[in-house]
């Protein structure tokens, strides 16, 4: 195997395309051609990318032609399901990623009519979640794991912040389901040794109608306002609070490597990326949320030798080598699956 086409488009905004960013470097790194078909406009934001420059391929988009003979993968994208049926009768093979713990209508169609080859899952729980209602659609159900990359020179490690404020901040999509109704609770009720100072990136009106305004010691700001590196390099901590099961959250991997130190919700994909205590902190309620928060404040020595733990952690599970090992069975995987 020495191509691969994917339906979609990198970029440094929403989870599954950050992945997919991510992902080409191993898949050059193991000498693939990366053939790229867009499902919409390339608009500035993507040619912004400059994929071409690190040597993709980029086709106009939606022309499924180019998907001829290749195999083909896409990750959460909506319109690669609802185009499926045309790119899988040109197609050598179809993977979809579904980067989420639940299942899409489209996904499930396309299941039943036996349209998607491979199911690619980059943790187990998130797996088990949905493996059985794929099971009952269709029986013929093939899946496969692997852990992703990710690309740690885009988020330089920074051990030192100012102390003058304890920064924290919470990174997420401007979803409601993504905040917690006691969020604020916890940044009003936890302590520091000197002032606090929070931003929020991702928020917007139906979020505040559920966990209230923030105060004016705490930043809202919508998606994309700043680069995320700007956040976590200031931020002591992210303190992340939400009522969704997160899979493998980007933030997680983003954070550590810069140096930030991981206050989370214990479950889902936060148990994968924290070793508690170690590398991070796992929450329980929202009163732990509090002690811990106050913990990364008040124990500096501690946090920092936490912010240095997580970059080594990150790099050993997630670093380039892993990825290319397990990059490669599964393309071994297509290959027996061929059509």
């Amino acid at each position: 195997m020495n191509e691969i086409c994917v339906v979609g488009f990198p970029s440094r905004v929403g989870g599954a395309d950050t992945e997919l960013d991510h992902q080409i470097h191993v898949w050059q790194a193991l000498g693939l051609k990366v053939h790229l078909v867009h499902t919409g406009p390339l608009d500035d934001t993507l040619r912004g990318m400059r994929m071409e420059e690190r040597g993709c391929i980029v086709h106009e988009p939606r022309n499924w032609e180019a998907c001829r003979g290749q195999h083909v993968i896409s990750y959460c994208n909506g319109e690669f399901l609802t185009n499926l049926e045309a790119i899988r009768s040109v197609a050598k093979t179809t993977t979809f990623v579904n980067c989420m713990c639940w299942l899409f209508d489209a996904e499930k169609a396309a299941h039943r009519r036996g349209w998607i080859d491979c199911f690619l899952y980059q943790t187990d729980h998130a797996r088990e979640r949905v493996q059985q209602d794929l099971i009952a659609i269709n029986s013929q159900y093939r899946w496969f794991k692997v852990r992703p990359y990710f690309h740690l020179v885009d988020f330089p490690f920074i051990p030192q912040r100012d102390e003058d404020r304890f920064r924290f901040c919470r990174v997420s999509r401007d979803d409601p389901a993504k905040f917690h109704p006691s969020q604020f609770w916890v940044y009003e009720t936890m302590v520091a040794p000197v002032l606090k100072e929070g931003v929020i990136l991702g928020i917007n009106d139906p979020i505040r109608e559920k966990i209230g305004r923030e105060p004016n010691w705490i930043r809202g700001l919508p998606p994309g306002a700043c680069p995320v590196q700007e956040l976590y390099q200031r931020a002591h901590c992210v303190i992340q609070m939400a009522e969704t099961y997160e899979n493998l959250p980007r933030v997680g991997f983003e954070a550590m490597a810069s140096g930030c130190v991981l206050v989370v919700d214990d479950r889902g994909g936060w148990r994968e990326e924290v070793l508690h205590g170690q590398t991070g902190f796992l929450c329980r309620d929202e009163r732990e949320f509090v002690y811990y928060a106050s913990r990364v404040a008040y124990e500096r020595a501690e946090r920092l030798q936490m912010a240095y733990q997580a970059r080594g952690w990150l790099e050993s599970q997630w670093g380039l080598e892993p990825a290319k090992e397990g990059w490669g069975q599964f393309f071994a995987f297509l290959e027996s699956l061929a059509r």
